[in-house]
């Protein structure tokens, strides 16, 4: 049914003064918070402002921070650089107890610091500033840090033992214990022969090392160098396979395929750690350049 004007005059109830000023205020309060708001009508009726959001841009890592080197690493470089300064007290006490215990005492390490096969002081000077490596070994029990240079070849065994993060570096006996040389490179034990000069590597044949019976040195006590019956073997780094130990007389000879020479002529440094006792156990390794 249509509604007429005059249906709408009669249906609308007339607007009194107190209806008026209710309407009146009700418009001010819409219009206050209009201009409030800061919007039109159009807005207050169904418009949604767009928010952007704007990423912040992902942290850049600072330089020291990418370049932090593991605390393996840096206790290598602290024993380095008191090698390189002939600071036997600082390098001893970098040393794990057993590899102290090795010593009759800090004196007579001190007094064979850096020629007993341990790092002399030109050597420790190079081999600060190469690349290291590290490597876990032994399941995890041990971290084996080297670097290789031109001239040198180097590596340590990096523990935690009763002192804390430490250094199994003991040198080589001088006589009375079972000695281990070796024969490919024929560098003797350790690189004590390297004065005398060492022959070079011969690559094509594995390198080799052999160590000598406890017995046939008619040892009294356990030998602070140990008669392996395997090692671990790595080539800058790298863990490569050794072979099964064969006789060699009273003694062992390990083998270690390592191929030859790469084309560059780069030079390589193998290192094998095996190792000694059992309660407390200590390691040693040895660092012969390719």
């Amino acid at each position: 049914m249509r509604t007429t004007r005059a249906d709408l005059i009669t249906k609308t109830p007339a607007r009194t003064p107190s209806t008026r000023a209710a309407l009146t205020g009700a418009a001010l309060a819409v219009a206050v918070l209009s201009v409030t708001a800061g919007c039109t009508s159009a807005e207050a009726e169904g418009s949604t402002p767009t928010v952007t959001v704007t990423s912040a841009p992902d942290p850049v890592p600072s330089e020291s921070a990418t370049s932090a080197a593991s605390p393996a690493v840096e206790l290598v470089r602290e024993y380095l650089d008191a090698a390189a300064a002939g600071d036997a007290a600082a390098a001893w006490a970098l040393l794990t107890p057993e590899a102290q215990a090795f010593y009759p005492s800090e004196q007579q390490f001190a007094s064979a610091f850096g020629r007993d096969g341990t790092v002399t002081p030109e050597a420790a000077g190079q081999l600060a500033g190469a690349t290291f490596q590290e490597v876990e070994a032994l399941e995890g029990a041990v971290t084996v840090v080297s670097a290789t240079t031109e001239a040198e070849a180097d590596a340590w065994v990096v523990r935690e033992s009763s002192a804390g993060l430490r250094i199994d570096d003991a040198g080589v006996p001088s006589t009375g214990d079972s000695v281990y040389e070796w024969t490919n490179p024929a560098a003797g034990a350790e690189d004590v022969a390297a004065d005398a000069g060492a022959a070079s590597f011969d690559d094509s044949a594995p390198a080799s090392l052999s160590f000598a019976s406890p017995a046939s040195a008619d040892a009294t006590g356990p030998s602070t160098v140990g008669y392996p019956t395997g090692l671990f073997a790595f080539v800058d780094g790298v863990e490569t396979p050794v072979d099964e130990p064969v006789s060699a007389g009273s003694g062992r000879e390990f083998t270690i395929p390592v191929g030859s020479a790469s084309t560059d002529g780069a030079p390589r440094g193998l290192t094998v750690v095996w190792q000694v006792g059992d309660a407390p156990a200590s390691f040693r390794s040895s660092t012969v350049l390719l």
